[in-house]
């Protein structure tokens, strides 16, 4: 459903998606949201099969946010209202995540050896 209200829309203009909502069937939970730039309103809709995001370690909690992501990263915005948040995206966003926290664990280690080689001569005392 598209709802165009007579204020023009800018050339460029991303839109805004707000969740307004969610159904489940069948395993397929499909999120509804409304994007918006200036007046115009127009639904979308992402549907994610539920049995895929354990495997991807994706928490249920996450894809409203991942689905509004998905929907920021098209590059038409108007031609598509209802998409599939695909396996191969899953996989795209466990990967990602993997990264960053293999990032992390390396600063982690890197601050860790640091603060050791700092502290290390304060603890030796001379015997002689």
């Amino acid at each position: 459903m598209i709802d165009n209200v007579t204020a023009p829309q800018q050339e460029g203009a991303k839109p805004q998606f707000y969740l307004t909502g969610f159904s489940q069937a069948a395993g397929i939970r499909t999120y509804a949201f409304q994007g918006r730039i200036d007046a115009t309103r127009t639904d979308y809709t992402v549907a994610v099969d539920l049995a895929l995001i354990p495997g991807y370690g994706i928490r249920i909690q996450d894809l409203p946010l991942l689905c509004r992501e998905l929907l920021q990263q098209r590059t038409e915005p108007d031609e598509i209202s209802a998409m599939v948040f695909t396996e191969q995206q899953m996989r795209s966003h466990a990967e990602k995540l993997a990264v960053a926290r293999e990032e992390v664990d390396h600063k982690k280690k890197q601050a860790k050896s640091l603060a050791n080689a700092a502290a290390a001569p304060s603890w030796r005392t001379s015997w002689r």
